[in-house]
């Protein structure tokens, strides 16, 4: 039996705490990368370089580790930040024209039984003539 659901409304906390660690394990990744790619760059120009300027090429081999915090970080704070405001967008846009509306289906499968409330006897679930807020 098919039901519609109308999203109205995106709760903005739990979005900016899955985005922080998105963002944070996205920003660790590039930066093992960046920290790669610098450390070796600055190793081969280091080695390549005379004695004269060996020793400013050197610092991008310890330069690239120290960017690994510096880019997740940035990473978690600058993409939370952008996710926050599309959210936000989102819940006004929502509030003046309609949210986005889907229909869930479970007719074709056996579905599993409502998680029980402490101390209810009752399921606890979304009644079908109800929005999601």
């Amino acid at each position: 039996m098919a039901q519609l659901y109308v999203l109205k409304k995106i709760p903005l906390w739990p979005v900016i705490r899955i985005a922080f660690l998105i963002f944070i394990i996205i920003g660790i990744v590039i930066g093992i990368f960046y920290a790669a790619l610098l450390s070796t760059w600055g190793a081969l120009m280091s080695s390549f370089a005379g004695s004269s300027i060996g020793g400013e090429f050197g610092v991008l081999r310890n330069l690239g580790f120290v960017l690994i915090p510096v880019i997740a970080i940035m990473y978690a704070v600058f993409g939370t930040i952008v996710v926050a405001i599309w959210a936000l967008i989102y819940n006004f846009i929502a509030s003046v024209a309609g949210g986005i509306e889907f229909v869930l289906d479970s007719s074709g499968k056996q579905a599993a039984a409502a998680p029980q409330m402490p101390g209810s006897g009752e399921s606890a679930h979304v009644p079908p003539d109800k929005t999601i807020a």
